[in-house]
């Protein structure tokens, strides 16, 4: 019972990560906004706008989604959390709500992973691709959603998102040097989803019930 105690006490973070003490919390219109550093509230606006606005995009999400939302300066409370995918963007669970976020300039909104190559992301398309990711569990089942292709679920997410960590001269140099990136799946499958979705009139019911 003790160790089971001690395993519940380290393990509660992962799902309630507002226990790490994060000092700064704003409330906004896609949820409670947890940081380390105090963000500039002109960047925390236009985010928000901007993960609003890609979320309509979706025909899974409903009109006033919201998250919590943990931005972290990529230190010990992303590598506790984040764990084996400390060199991940962001993160989210199937059993929470949480998307916790790696370094993210508070200022600018840039979010950084230390790739030399694909290393950056904004935080609005972010927030939108990792909101993405809960519409797909909520809509589809959190069991089977596991079951998806990798490449269809984060495919998905950046089509929701409308951007991608690659861009495509990075991806075209890729290619040409016969070298592999992380990221190629996201890219290729956001191509992927966006020429399914033009063929079957935009469905992703369709689009996820397909073997």
């Amino acid at each position: 019972m003790a160790l089971g105690a001690v395993l519940l006490l380290l393990a509660s973070p992962l799902l309630a990560p507002q226990l790490l003490a994060f000092p700064h919390k704003t409330e906004t219109p896609i949820g409670t906004v947890w940081s380390e550093e105090e963000l500039d509230p002109d960047m925390l606006s236009l985010t928000v706008e901007h993960t609003q606005e890609r979320l309509r995009t979706s025909p899974l999400a409903e009109a006033n989604e919201q998250r919590w939302v943990f931005i972290t300066d990529g230190g010990w409370r992303w590598k506790y959390v984040a764990n084996i995918s400390s060199s991940a963007f962001a993160i989210t669970r199937p059993l929470s709500p949480a998307v916790i976020v790696n370094r993210t300039d508070p200022n600018s909104g840039v979010i950084r992973n230390g790739r030399e190559l694909g290393g950056e992301r904004e935080l609005g398309g972010l927030l939108a691709h990792e909101f993405a990711h809960e519409l797909i569990r909520r809509n589809y089942g959190r069991l089977a959603s596991t079951r998806f292709p990798t490449w269809k679920v984060e495919g998905y997410c950046d089509y929701v998102a409308g951007e991608s960590t690659l861009t495509e001269a990075q991806v075209a140099r890729l290619k040409d040097d016969n070298e592999d990136h992380p990221a190629l799946i996201y890219f290729e499958g956001r191509k992927r989803v966006e020429a399914i979705l033009k063929a079957n009139g935009g469905s992703v019911d369709a689009l996820f019930e397909e073997g």
